[in-house]
């Protein structure tokens, strides 16, 4: 799949980036479904929770498209790679990316080409 129109920014790191990720999403996703557009606001807080949480450094959203298909990453340089854990359901923490696999399309982390430390974690919805 060929991604097309990109767009990309620099969250800092504070708490209110889920809102402005939030907003960022809501703008240039105007033609999701109400329930996309849900899933993809709940999603984003999710990852730029973790990456202000357990990454380092810079803290990006990348919105693309391709055809039919909205992928949002968000990419840090932490060098740790996340992965799926199992909490209850009552969990005040810790369920993020079991929300991310549960409600997503597909998704996955990637690593940083460039060989520095960092990666993506993303979701496409469509």
């Amino acid at each position: 799949m060929e991604w097309q129109d990109e767009q990309t920014w620099v969250l800092p790191r504070e708490t209110a980036s889920a809102g402005l990720a939030r907003r960022h999403v809501e703008a240039t996703c105007p033609d999701l479904s109400p329930e996309q557009l849900d899933t993809a606001r709940l999603l984003v807080t999710e990852l730029v929770s973790n990456a202000l949480r357990h990454g380092e450094g810079s803290v990006v959203l990348v919105v693309s498209r391709a055809d039919d298909v909205v992928r949002i990453g968000v990419e840090d340089d932490g060098p740790s790679m996340p992965a799926v854990t199992h909490h209850p359901v009552l969990a005040q923490q810790g369920r993020g990316l079991q929300l991310v696999a549960g409600l997503a399309g597909t998704w996955g982390v990637v690593r940083r080409v460039d060989g520095q430390p960092g990666k993506q974690v993303w979701f496409d919805l469509g």
